[in-house]
């Protein structure tokens, strides 16, 4: 019993489906139709302007593109339908500049996926919605897409000139005042120090010549390479910005902390106290900076 009415049951479903299909079919007999004379009114034709047809670069009303030939469309096209060919310039201050050169496109591979034109970092390409794109050979799909020819560097102004030569005219002073002047005897930490009175006490130790060069030879290696890494800190130190200067509110902050940390009694207490006053301090300075860049 139950297997015929679900028959039945089933029989409904399908015929209530045709029914609907139909009711579809039904009005599209009577709706008028419109026909379009392509190509003869192709002026009427408006795609969508979400509509991908064709990469290109765009160039504003002076002849310029923002194209700064990074690559970043050539990399994550994922069939290979854009090829970067680049060239190295100088400007006029002496440094070297990567600049476009050819912008190649490849219409017949390209999936319109828009990974170039999103991931572009300088907003530089867009899809065109002209989607009348049909040839008959695939050479003509090969397109280069920077058409007009790249313009030279721009001539400094006479203000940025002379702040380049002036520049240029200090960096000469103080490395000439640098070579001129003394260079200060490296200071080496306690520990290195310590390292090579133990190597001078073993060459001054030392019984035979053969003894005496192998020690002396040691020495000498660790004294370079201990002398090269003070040089490595003293430059770091040099070139490292100045500390941030702290207003008197954040100074006595930071006094009152150390005052708790010399008046712990237990090193439990110390170690807390050191630890807050650490934390305060990093604050305080990361503030002093944000501070002092504003």
């Amino acid at each position: 019993m139950g297997s015929v009415k679900d028959y039945f049951k089933s029989l409904g479903s399908g015929i209530s489906s045709l029914l609907q299909g139909l009711s579809v079919t039904g009005k599209e007999l009577v709706t008028p139709k419109i026909t379009e004379f392509y190509p003869e009114d192709r002026d009427k034709v408006h795609p969508s302007k979400r509509f991908r047809a064709e990469l290109r670069l765009i160039y504003d009303k002076d002849g310029n593109h923002k194209c700064i030939a990074c690559g970043t469309c050539e990399r994550v096209c994922p069939n290979g339908t854009i090829a970067l060919e680049t060239k190295m310039v100088e400007t006029w201050d002496g440094k070297k500049k990567k600049k476009l050169d050819k912008y190649l496109y490849d219409l017949g591979s390209c999936t319109f996926c828009q990974l170039c034109a999103t991931n572009c970092p300088t907003n530089a390409l867009d899809f065109s919605n002209d989607f009348e794109q049909a040839v008959f050979t695939r050479s003509k799909l090969l397109k280069k897409l920077n058409y007009l020819p790249e313009k030279p560097e721009p001539e400094p102004t006479p203000e940025q000139r002379a702040k380049y030569e002036a520049e240029k005219a200090a960096k000469a002073a103080a490395a000439k005042a640098a070579a001129a002047a003394p260079a200060a005897p490296l200071k080496l930490d306690p520990k290195s120090q310590a390292a090579l009175d133990g190597l001078k006490a073993k060459i001054a130790a030392a019984t035979t010549d053969e003894e005496k060069a192998a020690a002396q030879a040691k020495y000498d290696k660790l004294e370079a390479a201990l002398k090269a890494k003070a040089a490595k800190e003293a430059a770091a130190a040099a070139s490292a910005p100045a500390a941030p200067q702290l207003d008197a509110k954040a100074q006595a902050a930071i006094d009152a902390a150390k005052a708790k940390v010399d008046a712990a009694t237990t090193p439990e207490e110390k170690a807390a106290a050191q630890a807050k006053l650490e934390k305060i301090e990093a604050a305080l300075r990361a503030k002093a900076a944000r501070d002092a860049q504003k």
